[in-house]
């Protein structure tokens, strides 16, 4: 049962008086979405090149199953959908599961401060908090508020491990997952190819000065000591040069983050990427003048649909999943230029599953209980290496090694399995072999044969 949205802020006035700004939307059933294929489809005619067909059952299933609940769908499941043919049901079923919430939560908390864990930060209490926040279904802008300007331990309040993961330069990922921009070069020098300049940085890391970190024997606690005014020439400067009013400068910053349009254009955009493996701007956290958005009108349906339904994410995933464009197949081998084909969205590239994924579809196949989300995230850095998974902040999906070294360890854990071919087959692949298969693997052993089909390509990738 959604609640209702509810953003209560508390803005600190210049006399020291509280004000609460708060906005409260009745939750209804959405009756606007953003007109994805139609935008997409003048996109496609004015570059003159031709979608690919929609993907069959099987594959839309399997797709979602990964995107929504990072695992394979069970034969159970592929045969719910086989005996219904209702998408939308599928699709709505995984929306409501604790899967949902539990697997976006680890996706948000890699976003957020990588899958590395050092010792102060707590990572799984993060991760809770966001699964808390998901299963009450907050909105995207109460969430980003709450953890830009967030106080508390970092072992009770999870949403404070954001900032103390962050420390040494929380500006850098507020600006790249809240306003999909980096200001990282300008913290030496005025960005090369962009207008953000080393003083735009410098102003903008002014608004984390007031805090203050320090040891407890519950974990690392956060205080904002608050300024002592309103931000004079020296004091903190919002990115498009105004300065903050009043003396909570960190909380006049979330305010002005979640209320302005690059947040509504970053939060659709990272989404998009989240389930499509490309952004609009690609990379998705690196908006300038050398990376505009490929499809800027659909950049923009997807940051108004947003605004108009609350920033509810469980409706903007709706509204993708299910458009032609997330149900397209791979390019054609008779496309004239295949990345300008996967650029404007008119094809779906082919992407290697996420550690996260292909552990928890490991699990699926063998029936065992999936990890515990500490315990999977603990094998993903194992298998992905530690220095690797600390770069992949902010994009969970930029992954550099190859799966084969997790599945050969995972596969010496397995038993051997029960079932004929075409068992097997919908177990990993979630679809029944072709003639040539069924023939071919006849009388290969059952271990044999699921070694085979858990390091194939058609495993390993989400297509």
């Amino acid at each position: 049962m959604k609640v209702p949205r509810i953003i209560n802020i508390a803005v600190l006035a210049l006399a020291g008086l509280a004000t609460v700004l708060a906005s409260q939307a009745t939750a209804t059933s959405p009756t606007t979405e953003a007109p994805i294929d139609a935008i997409l489809a003048r996109a496609h005619r004015q570059a003159g090149i031709s979608p690919t067909k929609t993907c069959d059952d099987a594959t839309y299933l399997r797709r979602i199953s990964l995107d929504l609940l990072g695992r394979l769908p069970t034969v159970g499941e592929l045969a719910r959908l086989e005996a219904s043919n209702d998408r939308p049901a599928a699709l709505d079923r995984m929306l409501q599961s604790d899967e949902f919430s539990r697997y976006w939560s680890q996706l948000w908390t890699t976003i957020l401060i990588g899958r590395g864990e050092t010792r102060q930060v707590d990572r799984e209490s993060l991760r809770r908090w966001l699964q808390t926040q998901l299963e009450q279904e907050k909105p995207l802008d109460q969430i980003a508020f709450d953890l830009i300007s967030a106080e508390g331990v970092t072992t009770l309040d999870g949403h404070v491990n954001f900032l103390v993961g962050n420390r040494e330069d929380p500006v850098t990922p507020v600006s790249r997952i809240f306003l999909g921009v980096q200001l990282d070069c300008a913290r030496c020098h005025d960005h090369p190819f962009d207008r953000w300049t080393q003083d735009d940085y410098t102003a903008m890391r002014r608004f984390f000065q007031t805090i203050s970190v320090r040891e407890v024997s519950g974990g690392i606690r956060v205080d904002d000591t608050g300024a002592k005014s309103g931000a004079g020439e020296d004091g903190p400067r919002f990115l498009t040069g105004s300065r903050p009013r009043t003396a909570a400068w960190r909380r006049e910053l979330a305010l002005m983050t979640v209320r302005c349009q690059p947040f509504a254009r970053a939060m659709g955009n990272r989404v998009w990427q989240l389930l499509i493996g490309r952004g609009m701007v690609d990379p998705v956290d690196g908006l300038s003048q050398a990376h505009p958005p490929s499809v800027p009108e659909l950049h923009q349906a997807l940051a108004d649909q947003l605004l108009r339904n609350g920033f509810d994410l469980r409706d903007l995933i709706r509204t993708i999943a299910a458009s032609e464009a997330y149900a397209r197949t791979a390019p054609t081998a008779d496309a004239t230029d295949p990345a300008e084909v996967i650029e404007l969205f008119a094809a779906r590239a082919p992407r290697p599953l996420l550690p996260e994924q292909l552990i928890a579809s490991y699990a699926t196949v063998m029936n065992r209980d999936l990890p515990s989300p500490q315990r999977l995230n603990t094998m993903a850095v194992e298998f992905m290496g530690r220095s690797e998974a600390e770069t992949g902040a902010t994009d969970p999906l930029a992954l550099q090694r190859t799966s084969q070294g997790l599945l050969q360890e995972l596969a010496a854990e397995t038993s051997p399995p029960s079932g004929d071919v075409d068992s097997i087959f919908r177990s990993t692949l979630s679809r029944r072999p072709d003639a040539w298969e069924r023939q071919r693997f006849a009388d290969v052993p059952g271990s044999d044969l699921l070694y085979v089909l858990l390091h194939a390509n058609e495993f390993v990738f989400s297509h």
